[in-house]
């Protein structure tokens, strides 16, 4: 279950009137709640405790800044206020701040859990900004931004995402469906996919000696694309994902690109 909105979120912005007429009973089957991220675009309002890419992040006076397994400073890449979203996924509803740090080796270890960091905060009260220690020369983020999200809207699968459900009649993905899930960064709705379907954990091998997902694996919450105004490039183009086991509450992270 996730958590409710008083209002119906709105149509997806690339669904077309006629695309809604030609795909009814296939949207019928495939829809789910997201809430986009704006980047920049609009007067920042200067509040430290605002989502935000590559500016100061909210800390404990004497918290120490999250190291990677070579004991170097991490980046500090996004801080997400979860109380100013007019929508949230199930794993995210009583946090107010969620924070994502990555390490040098983070792409080149496949997302490693030594290689990223995330910080879930209950408040912000008694948080102050922390500047960002010295990191690698070629950095991740460019220039800080303040972000803001939108109102909820509808999005829509991937053909090759398996949670996707095909109505009667209708033997594969609708070509016109290709579009319709979001790639910004977004709070849940569909994951989308840039080389195939998104699996945070190795899959595993039945008796059968068939490939299935792990059993750990974990829902996936949001995902994080390049901001090009804030220089975040994920090799090229890429998405980073969140996931977050609902069981076990441990995160872990994969990423994409083209």
């Amino acid at each position: 279950m996730e958590s409710q909105h008083p209002t119906l979120p709105a149509p997806n912005p690339e669904l077309t009137p006629e695309l809604a007429r030609d795909l009814a009973p296939w949207l019928a089957l495939n829809a789910g709640t997201c809430c986009v991220l704006e980047v920049g675009g609009f007067r920042p309002t200067g509040d430290p405790a605002a989502s935000h890419f590559g500016l100061s992040p909210l800390m404990q006076a004497d918290e120490e800044w999250p190291l990677d397994a070579a004991g170097q400073p991490m980046q500090f890449i996004a801080q997400f206020n979860l109380l100013q979203a007019p929508w949230l996924p199930e794993a995210l509803t009583g946090h107010a701040l969620l924070q994502f740090f990555v390490g040098e080796k983070f792409i080149e270890s496949s997302c490693a859990p030594e290689t990223w960091a995330i910080q879930l905060r209950a408040s912000t009260a008694g948080l102050t900004p922390h500047e960002q220690p010295p990191f690698r020369d070629d950095a991740w983020i460019g220039k800080g931004f303040e972000a803001r999200w939108l109102p909820p809207q509808n999005d829509h699968p991937c053909y090759d995402d398996s949670s996707m459900r095909l109505p009667k009649g209708m033997e594969k993905f609708p070509n016109d469906a290709h579009g319709l899930c979001s790639g910004r960064t977004k709070l849940r709705g569909y994951a989308k996919s840039l080389q195939h379907e998104i699996a945070f954990l190795r899959p595993v091998k039945d008796d059968n000696g068939d490939w299935l997902p792990s059993p750990d694996e974990p829902f996936y919450v949001m995902q994080i694309d390049s901001e090009g105004k804030a220089g975040l490039n994920w090799v090229d183009g890429g998405i980073v994902y969140l996931g977050c086991h609902p069981g076990t509450g441990k995160w872990s992270v994969h990423c994409q690109f083209y």
